[in-house]
């Protein structure tokens, strides 16, 4: 089957640009399986049609090193899990990943079951594909951790609830925003550039519809060799936080794993440091700048674009006023 995945993906790329093209995985006779491409980023897929109201639970949902696990709304009865290849050089090993969850799935007789099954082969191959990555986030994974971390830590600064704090970190399960707090959500983003814009990277990661509020913390980062504000020091920092208890450490410990964060190589994250030389809140409302699925034809998916974070000053808030919004329960 191996030669089969990638001559769809051979033909694939030829297809025109900006849409994504799949190709039914007819084998799977009770499930509605694809391999598929997104033709203006070549990123190679697998995805799952599944009922609208069978439960995704955030477990089903993994990020680690070179994949991306999301769910994404498929009309109104439907959503579609998506495997998504980001490191083109995993390409062999990836294959090989599909071709197991499809011979796992060649007897099952719906989604639900389906998504049970998906999620233990993607907890085993998490590690291989680790192994096979040489095992270390890419710098741009790297920055965004970090990014990620340093909010965090900052929520931990301003509040002792760090049970909540650390269940609100969403984005180890791969969630369209980084943090939940009961309805209120907050995106993080970084940027190392000279002329910094804030990337979003679908048409779903600023829709405000179903959330109480929706907010953007935006890092401009500087990058040092051997800087001591590293993405490993700031792992410890967080867990000097939260080593007087030992469940959340564990939960902390476990998030990193399914980012692809593998303890025996941690130090290898030592060094890089990154200096914060600008701070940004945004509340997003529904005059701020974006673009969401109410506003694009349904034959269009997979938007990525770029924000100007000078064109947005009106929307600015201070971090006080966020973590006050967080906490309050209204």
């Amino acid at each position: 089957m191996s030669s089969s995945i990638k001559e769809i993906w051979r033909k694939q790329a030829n297809s025109s640009k900006n849409k994504v093209v799949k190709e039914r995985i007819t084998e799977l006779k009770n499930l509605n399986c694809s391999i598929g491409t997104i033709t203006f980023s070549k990123a190679k897929i697998f995805t799952i049609e599944i009922e609208q109201s069978v439960d995704a639970h955030s477990n089903y949902l993994r990020r680690f090193v070179g994949v991306e696990v999301q769910i994404l709304p498929l009309g109104k009865t439907r959503k579609e899990l998506t495997i998504i290849l980001l490191e083109e050089e995993l390409t062999d090993i990836f294959v090989l990943f599909i071709e197991d969850i499809i011979n796992s799935l060649l007897l099952v007789e719906n989604s639900e079951q389906a998504l049970l099954i998906v999620s233990r082969r993607i907890n085993y191959w998490k590690k291989l594909f680790g192994k096979f990555s040489g095992n270390l986030l890419t710098p741009q994974q790297q920055r965004g951790l970090f990014g990620e971390l340093f909010f965090l830590k900052h929520l931990l600064e301003s509040n002792s609830n760090y049970l909540r704090i650390l269940e609100a970190w969403q984005a180890p399960s791969g969630t369209n925003q980084d943090f939940y707090f009961s309805g209120k959500a907050v995106e993080v983003k970084t940027s190392k550039s000279n002329t910094p814009t804030i990337k979003i990277a679908n048409e779903f990661q600023l829709d405000i519809s179903g959330l109480k509020q929706l907010y953007i913390a935006f890092f401009k980062l500087n990058e040092y060799p051997d800087h001591e504000n590293t993405l490993f020091n700031i792992i410890v920092e967080i867990r000097n936080y939260l080593n007087t208890n030992p469940e959340l450490l564990k939960s902390f410990n476990s998030k990193l794993e399914s980012l692809g964060i593998i303890s025996e190589f941690e130090e290898e994250y030592d060094k890089t440091g990154y200096v914060v030389i600008s701070e940004k809140y945004y509340r997003i409302t529904a005059e701020f700048p974006k673009i969401t699925s109410s506003l694009v034809n349904d034959a269009i998916s997979k938007i990525s674009y770029e924000i100007s974070p000078n064109e947005c000053k009106k929307f600015e808030i201070n971090f006080e006023n966020i973590v006050k919004e967080l906490f309050d329960e209204q």
